[in-house]
């Protein structure tokens, strides 16, 4: 069959809109037609090979739709599911997952980099020419060949948009918020930027009833949106934000930092505005050449500690059912999130929105 996605095919880009040829689901897999699909900044970091990704490929990590084929021994997704896509399966017997670190698990880590499915073969081509598959579900396409235990059956009254964005940049902030910065009632946490991730730690920060939530970004037209999304202060990113959240927690700092940009030196300021005795959460990724230095000794006077937190930093697949119901009950307003809607063929527009840092969410949406 063909599908319309969007390619590609060198560093640096551009990308490209273009009719490729998909062909039918193997053993273990399935079809989606994509109903939503995020964009998503660590497709922007393949595109400019900040983080590397084998090219040629389609791209897109954040999607959901409907499944409409499925090839031999697909076990539990039927014709007529609706799913969001996982890009980290979890294998359920490696040493991480037994450990209940399904989101470190070594074997789907290994798969969606390798940009094949299982059987190391690609579904998608260009006159004939294998492209490759983009943590394994490429959801920025029509129509994608993805493996059966990238799917998560979610429920009807979840818009696809919305399942998208959980799938992955929602998952990832409130997973930086809940496992890893472990906020309880009456905590204060500092969301360092405003970015997708970012106000999804807001989310999660208030799901979690942390009692004072200070988010922090460059762009004035972030308030709102923090503040609808549960903020309860928000502080402009220059030279006086430090001292301004020190004011607004009494001098101590607060329990838990959460850096949601992925810039080093953000990394080693922000480190002051963390109480003693206090949490920084490193979610924001930098790129892999870049160092971050702490004063180790500081560290260890004051007893601050620093984690990362990586993807839903719990288990992708049960993260996935818990948000959705967290949205349908109410206390998860992703829809709230989204600023923008485009086509496919919209895409650059989509990224160039993105990468400005004004907005929210933008999805791509599907006929």
């Amino acid at each position: 069959m063909k599908t319309i996605a969007v390619t590609l095919n060198s560093v640096g880009g551009p990308v490209q809109v273009e009719t490729l040829d998909l062909s039918e689901p193997l053993d273990g897999e399935v079809l989606v037609k994509m109903g939503a699909a995020g964009i998503c900044h660590s497709d922007q970091h393949a595109i400019t090979g900040q983080h590397g990704a084998e090219i040629p490929c389609v791209l897109g990590h954040e999607g959901a739709g409907e499944v409409v084929a499925v090839g031999p021994n697909v076990k539990k997704i039927r014709i007529g599911d609706r799913v969001a896509l996982n890009w980290v399966p979890s294998c359920g017997v490696c040493f991480y997952c037994i450990r209940e670190q399904q989101h470190l698990c070594s074997d789907g880590t290994e798969r969606i980099w390798s940009g094949l499915l299982a059987d190391g073969t690609s579904r998608i081509s260009r006159n004939g020419q294998p492209i490759l598959h983009y943590c394994g579900i490429s959801t920025w396409s029509e129509h994608m060949v993805v493996a059966e235990v990238s799917c998560k059956r979610i429920p009807d009254a979840v818009p696809y948009e919305v399942a998208a964005l959980i799938g992955c940049g929602v998952a990832t902030g409130v997973g930086a918020s809940v496992h890893r910065g472990q906020l309880s009632e009456g905590d204060t946490v500092v969301v360092v930027g405003a970015g997708g991730v970012g106000l999804s730690a807001v989310m999660g920060a208030n799901m979690a009833g942390a009692k004072r939530i200070i988010a922090v970004d460059r762009a004035a037209s972030k308030k709102n949106l923090s503040i609808n999304l549960g903020a309860t202060h928000f502080v402009t990113a220059d030279d006086r934000a430090i001292d301004e959240v020190l004011n607004l927690t009494e001098g101590r700092g607060a329990d838990v930092v959460i850096e949601a940009i992925g810039n080093t030196a953000l990394q080693e300021s922000w480190l002051r505005a963390v109480r003693p005795g206090g949490t920084m959460v490193l979610v924001g990724v930098p790129s892999t050449s870049d160092s971050t230095s702490f004063i180790s000794a500081d560290l260890i006077r004051s007893e601050k500690t620093i984690k990362g937190s990586y993807y839903a930093a719990a288990d992708t697949g049960q993260a996935i059912d818990d948000l959705c119901a967290a949205y349908l009950q109410g206390r998860l307003p992703v829809d709230r999130l989204i600023s923008k809607r485009v086509a496919i063929q919209d895409i650059q527009l989509a990224i160039d929105a993105m990468l400005t840092g004004a907005e929210g969410r933008t999805v791509i949406a599907f006929d």
